[in-house]
């Protein structure tokens, strides 16, 4: 019997066929074999492999047991959830911002180049502190003017000082030549003091008078003794006449001088002190702040200091006016800066506005405002009211969306209310509701969690710790959402300490 062998046709035909038949089988045996050549694990071990055992959670204990001895000491007492009437409240949406008596743009007084800034955007600053310096050819010539009108004052102080003394010497002087003293000991007295430009007019007058008065005594001595003859003696008798009527006119001619010289010399000082205050102000209205009694006072120091090279003419310091928060910053060194531009914006956020606008069909709650004081709450800080001061509710309503503006101001000491921060302000209706409350000493919070201790124990030494929703707070007492019933007791006193011993037992038995 033969068998018929199959041809090259039919075999190139069966190829393909059998090749894809081992890969699918080289396919199925990597998936069977995968756990055991890369986990080293069979295919039986993977599929019995046991599930992790559950971790036991140990859940917060919320009941509390005290010892009689701390019981008392507690000053526990209970109070039933009362149910009382209070007024409506009114929902506003409304809108922080900036006091605008406490917000300053803050401009150069004078156009400069930005040489420094010293604080960044959102730095809180104190009243002085330097913000950025500028170099300002403005206030290089307005300082220098300064300084200039400074050397002329102590100038002109000098000046006054030489004739005042010209003036106390003259005034000295005259007394000891109307009383005859020989003028070489005046010469001598008054060699090294400041007699002005009169000296030598005051003391020729008064040698020729001396020589006049010799001659006159001389010769009417010889007259009397018929030496010589009546001509001579008259001679020099209207001689020392003449010379003390012309010493005489000298007198008043040096004093007045000198008391002259004294007041226009004191004027010069005084229309120097005048330029100087001026030239100050000239620069304080450039913002450049100089003490101008200690620039009168210190006249004479400026030549030193201009001399110095240490000295900074051309720096314009940019300060803050008062303590504040950067809240925009516009300055960059080697910016030009006009008195125009705005380099930063300072406001002070200890207290902040809040801005709101009330629906004609709101307006029932504003006659109800009490001594304008309102409540408000921020998404960002849910479960806290922030106590807002009313400062003005509009009087027009807004044409366009039939509302009327609300304006009130609120702390912010701490800083949580940020500028253009939205907020729901809360205001009393007239109508009221009934609602169930409790004393706000009740409250405690545990875990992020608002609640109440309740006694739970026939033995009264037992407390729960019950989570309840809360609403609104007013007089001392805060509204109850969910978690109490009417009339159901809670601890209105002690509830801290309880909470204290609540935390304790919970951390013990986590140990």
């Amino acid at each position: 019997m033969s068998v018929a062998l199959p041809n090259r046709r039919s075999l190139k035909s069966i190829l393909p066929w059998v090749a894809l038949t081992l890969c699918l089988i080289l396919l199925i045996a990597s998936f069977i074999l995968h756990d055991t050549l890369f986990h080293g694990r069979s295919l039986q071990a993977s599929s019995a492999r046991p599930e992790a055992a559950d971790v036991p959670v140990t859940e917060a204990v919320t009941t509390v047991t005290l010892a009689e001895g701390k019981l008392k000491a507690a000053g526990i007492r209970i109070e039933p959830v009362n149910q009382i009437s209070l007024p409506s409240e009114v929902t506003v949406a409304g809108k922080v911002a900036a006091n605008p008596d406490r917000r300053v743009e803050i401009r150069p007084r004078a156009a400069g180049v930005v040489r420094e800034v010293l604080v960044n955007l959102g730095r809180t600053v104190r009243k002085g502190e330097l913000l950025a310096v500028l170099d300002s050819p403005d206030i290089g010539t307005a300082r220098l003017n300064l300084r200039g009108r400074q050397i002329e004052l102590a100038t002109a102080r000098k000046e006054f000082e030489w004739k005042q003394q010209v003036a106390n010497n003259v005034a000295r002087l005259i007394p000891a030549i109307r009383k005859r003293e020989p003028a070489a000991t005046i010469q001598k007295e008054y060699a090294d003091r400041p007699l002005g430009a009169d000296r030598a007019l005051l003391l020729q007058a008064y040698a020729e008078f001396e020589i006049a008065s010799h001659e006159a005594e001389k010769t009417s001595a010889l007259f009397k003794d018929q030496i010589i003859g009546e001509h001579p003696a008259a001679v020099a008798l209207h001689t020392f006449e003449g010379n003390q009527a012309k010493l005489g006119a000298v007198l008043e001619q040096v004093r007045f001088d000198a008391s002259q010289e004294q007041t226009l010399a004191d004027q010069k000082v005084r229309l120097a002190e005048a330029a100087v205050i001026d030239a100050a102000q000239r620069l304080r209205i450039l913002g450049v702040q100089e003490d101008i009694t200690q620039l009168l006072a210190h006249a004479s120091d400026v030549a030193a200091s201009r001399s110095s090279s240490s000295e900074d003419v051309t720096a314009c310091q940019v300060t803050a006016p008062f303590d504040g928060t950067i809240i925009t910053k516009t300055a960059v060194p080697s910016q030009k800066a006009d008195p125009t531009d705005i380099l930063f914006v300072l406001a002070d956020l200890k207290t902040v506005w809040v801005m709101a606008n009330i629906t004609e069909s709101d307006l029932a709650v504003l006659p109800a405002l009490k001594a304008e004081r309102i409540r408000m709450t921020a998404p960002a800080y849910p479960g806290r009211t922030f106590p807002a001061k009313l400062l003005s509710v509009g009087s027009t309503v807004d044409p366009t969306t039939r509302t009327v503006p609300l304006l009130a101001e609120t702390d912010n000491a701490d800083g949580l209310l940020k500028l253009e921060m939205f907020t729901r302000i809360m205001l009393d209706s007239p109508t009221t509701q009934n609602a169930l409350t409790i004393p706000t000493a009740a409250i405690v919070e545990i875990e992020e969690q608002e609640g109440v201790f309740i006694p739970s124990g026939q033995n009264g030494h037992t407390f729960t710790f019950q989570p309840i929703k809360l609403g609104r707070e007013m007089d001392g007492r805060r509204a109850v959402l969910a978690g109490l019933t009417e009339g159901q007791p809670v601890v209105s006193a002690g509830a801290y300490l309880l909470k204290s011993e609540l935390i304790l037992q919970n951390e013990s038995g986590e140990d």
